[in-house]
């Protein structure tokens, strides 16, 4: 094997925090059989996890579609060849670099690798390895890693484990929980808030209508993606189903319409995500003008009303790797991405304190007396993140810092709203930081009472429990971009107001789409509401207790499932007509039940209900 292993491993590895285009089947289809995000951003590896490509049924068994059975003694194993790969390939890797091989014949031998074998575009291969190899490289020279941990960090998303017991930690948490405050529900006529939820905006400014739609990149419809073949292949004025980003015109149409129907708006919420998917030609100068003219759009629509935005995992350059303050030389460090936000978001919140920013892009802030509002950054916990194999523990001690936060509100009686990229309970979140966040969540039970995500680009939710009973819940935002096979979409809640004993809660939410057909047929962007949570879904109120009971009742009627499902892709075109099958169906209630991702009993109990629902049909 020897250097063939090493250049693929410098291919494969490097891939792994972008997005190689998923192979077998179609990648909306994937994205449906896959637990939330495994395939959203596009992987390169289909490993075994607990929870990815399977089928499960009430009975607690799995099968995984990538793995291989060796029968030994009558007993099965499940070999996961994807972390067999990995490992062999890194113990080579390692072995050349003991060995003196350069780097720069390292990258160019990973270059071809990734084009030939790896069977990747030339224009990602080129463009992505060279950003990330010297991550890659630092990591390596400045860590002493086992194969085995550098995969099970990596690739943990994949059914990877690591050897390396260091890489279990915990946030310590102040007091013990006081008992749970019952939740009183405002009157009907009680005052709200209403409040706007931006995310996954993914401006392209280099968006062309009438180009190819259909190249074989992870972004098209730019002049660069080469000529339609057909007219069918070009692109769409107002935004695409294909892999492309937003057309400015479409994200101020989407502003307007934000602004000009509620314009009785408390505050934004936005949950970041702002430079397109071109993971090969990134920047700090491109990424730096997408934040700065998504940041402009925003504040022309919203010159008035508070803006507290959140760092996402496509801000940086390379792609998702947020090294912990300290690990990583300049060149190579986050600090020029926070400097630029800290600048930025200045003009968006009130009260602005950018010290914690400067840090790690994360910050509090007291909007209202009593209630505060909480944004961190979501990537220190993100298994894309290569840094994390050189520091895992609470990188940037944010999860500490999140803590004592709540902590402080906690005695100084406030409420709070935490805002995050990435939800901690898909499948590419690392275990440990999913269970702490859980932690954290659980313990502050009375204090948080919402929390606010996007990444996904689905409409879709996760309830949190303590033991079987529900404590919290996490709202996950519709993309803006369509990126792909859906239609733009964006949120507003209703949240209890400025009231005696005001709960903060969300008291019901609505969505608004653009149908993208229909608006290329006509040649006019119409805006219009597609659904209110409590309406669409039969739902008194929107407590945890109740997310939870749609959750089962969805296990028990796939009739009201399937209204979910048009919710969950805002209508898309493309999904609709694919629809949701069986395996889809038992994904998307795990999804929604599981917050925690080492904590299974939700998912096994949701799928067990459903199987009942189904046997007493039969």
């Amino acid at each position: 094997m020897g250097w063939d292993v090493g250049v693929i491993v410098g291919c494969v590895l490097l891939g792994l925090a972008g997005g190689a285009p998923p192979p077998a089947e179609s990648p909306s289809l994937q994205r449906l059989h896959n637990p939330a995000n495994i395939c959203g951003q596009g992987n390169m590896w289909r490993g075994c996890s607990v929870r990815a490509h399977m089928s499960w049924d009430f009975t607690h068994r799995r099968t995984c579609g990538s793995c291989q059975k060796l029968i030994i003694d009558s007993s099965v194993f499940e070999v996961n060849l994807a972390c067999v790969e990995c490992e062999l390939a890194v113990d080579v890797l390692q072995g050349e670099l003991n060995a003196g091989v350069s780097y720069e014949a390292m990258v160019a031998e990973a270059i071809l690798v990734c084009s030939g074998m790896a069977g990747l575009t030339e224009t990602y291969c080129q463009g992505y390895i060279p950003l990330v190899a010297p991550i890659v490289y630092h990591v390596f020279t400045h860590k002493n890693v086992t194969a085995r941990d550098f995969c099970g960090m990596l690739m943990a998303s994949k059914g990877c484990t690591s050897d390396n017991p260091e890489r279990e930690w915990s946030v310590d948490i102040h007091g013990e929980k006081p008992p749970v405050e019952p939740i009183i529900l405002p009157e009907p006529d009680a005052p709200k808030l209403k409040v706007l939820h931006l995310s996954d905006t993914h401006l392209d400014p280099l968006y062309t209508p009438g180009s190819n739609a259909a190249c074989p990149e992870q972004l098209c419809c730019r002049e660069e993606s080469g000529l339609a073949e057909t007219e069918e292949d070009r692109a769409w004025y107002w935004g695409d189903y294909r892999n492309c980003g937003s057309p400015a015109w479409m994200l101020e149409d989407m502003l307007a319409h934000a602004r000009n129907t509620h314009t009785d708006l408390d505050y934004v919420m936005w949950t970041g995500d702002v430079v397109p998917h071109n993971m090969w030609s990134t920047s700090r100068e491109w990424n730096l003008r997408l934040v700065r003219e998504t940041n402009a759009l925003v504040r022309k629509w919203f010159p008035d009303v508070p803006v507290f935005p959140v760092v996402g995992n496509h801000e940086m350059s390379p792609l998702d790797q947020y090294s912990n303050p300290g690990d990583a030389p300049e060149e190579l460090s986050a600090d020029w991405l926070y400097e630029e936000l800290a600048a930025q978001w200045a003009h968006l919140i009130p009260s602005f304190n950018d010290s914690t920013v400067l840090h790690a892009g994360y910050y509090s802030v007291l909007i209202k007396p009593g209630f505060r509002v909480i944004s961190f950054n979501s990537m220190f916990g993100y298994g894309s993140n290569i840094w994390l194999v050189q520091t895992s523990n609470d990188p940037a001690g944010e999860l500490a810092w999140l803590e004592d936060q709540l902590a402080k509100a906690e005695a100084a009686g406030e409420l709070v709203h935490l805002l995050g990229h990435i939800p901690p309970g898909i499948i590419d979140v690392h275990r440990a930081w999913s269970r702490e966040y859980n932690r954290i969540v659980v313990r502050y039970e009375n204090v948080i009472r919402g929390q606010f995500f996007g990444h996904t680009h689905f409409d879709e939710f996760q309830v949190f429990h303590d033991g079987e009973r529900p404590v919290g819940v996490a709202y996950v935002a519709p993309s803006q971009t369509p990126w792909y096979d859906l239609n733009p979409a964006y949120r507003v809640y209703h949240v209890d107001g400025d009231r005696p004993d005001t709960t903060r809660l969300v008291l019901d939410h609505e969505t608004y789409f653009l149908n993208l057909t229909a608006a290329e047929a006509s040649g006019e962007a119409h805006w219009e509401r597609l659904y209110s949570a409590r309406d669409a879904y039969g739902m008194a109120a929107l407590t945890p207790a109740d997310w939870q009971d749609l959750a089962e009742r969805m296990a028990a009627d796939r009739s009201l499932f399937d209204v979910y499902y048009k919710h969950y892709v805002s209508a898309g075109d493309p999904y609709m007509a694919l629809g949701c099958d069986d395996l889809c169906y038992q994904q998307r209630l795990c999804d929604v039940v599981t917050s925690n991702r080492n904590d299974l009993d939700s998912c096994y109990e949701v799928l067990r209900k459903s199987q009942q629902a189904r046997d007493r049909k039969d």
